[in-house]
């Protein structure tokens, strides 16, 4: 009657090295193109940045004939903090993104060197601090959230549920 259809097989997945991290794939991914996400964050913020000083600007302008008009004092023009923050931010990131993590992060995460992040620390009394994470946080500051995240990422995941426990401590 009915013709009977073959059970498809089931697909494998590519097999994994042994012994290899179950993260490393994505660690070394996001922190490989951590340095270009930084560079375009910085890139927008410096659009918006100079979008919005101009446009703060001219509303300023409006209002300060308004106010001639009429008579008033004009009052000083104070909408440049936030557009010239997201330049001067945009900027350190930029530079940051070319000088530090490129060389000290993004390149270490694409060969997937754990062994070199690990090491990468700074040493206050007997705590060893990542710079990954040192980094990554002032990079958040600097890129008003997202960029940064392209290191704070991976090195969270390194630093808690990495291929090997983390070595707080000096002794």
């Amino acid at each position: 009657m009915g013709e009977e259809i073959p059970a498809e097989k089931p697909t494998k997945k590519p097999a994994k090295k042994s012994g290899e991290w179950q993260f490393a794939s994505i660690v070394s991914l996001i922190g490989k193109w951590a340095w270009v996400i930084i560079i375009v964050n910085a890139i927008i913020y410096v659009i918006w940045g100079l979008y919005s000083f101009f446009t703060a600007y001219a509303v300023w302008q409006t209002l300060r004939n308004y106010y001639i008009s009429l008579g008033w004092t004009v009052p000083p023009f104070s909408g440049a903090f936030t557009p010239i923050w997201y330049l001067i931010g945009a900027i350190i990131a930029i530079i940051f993104a070319l000088l530090i993590i490129k060389k000290k992060f993004s390149d270490k995460c694409g060969n997937k060197d754990w062994d070199a992040l690990y090491d990468w620390v700074l040493v206050a009394g007997n705590i060893r601090i990542p710079w990954m994470l040192i980094w990554g946080i002032i990079l958040e500051v600097f890129t008003v959230g997202w960029g940064g995240l392209a290191v704070l990422i991976p090195a969270v995941l390194l630093i808690f549920i990495g291929p090997k426990p983390y070595k707080w401590s000096t002794k």
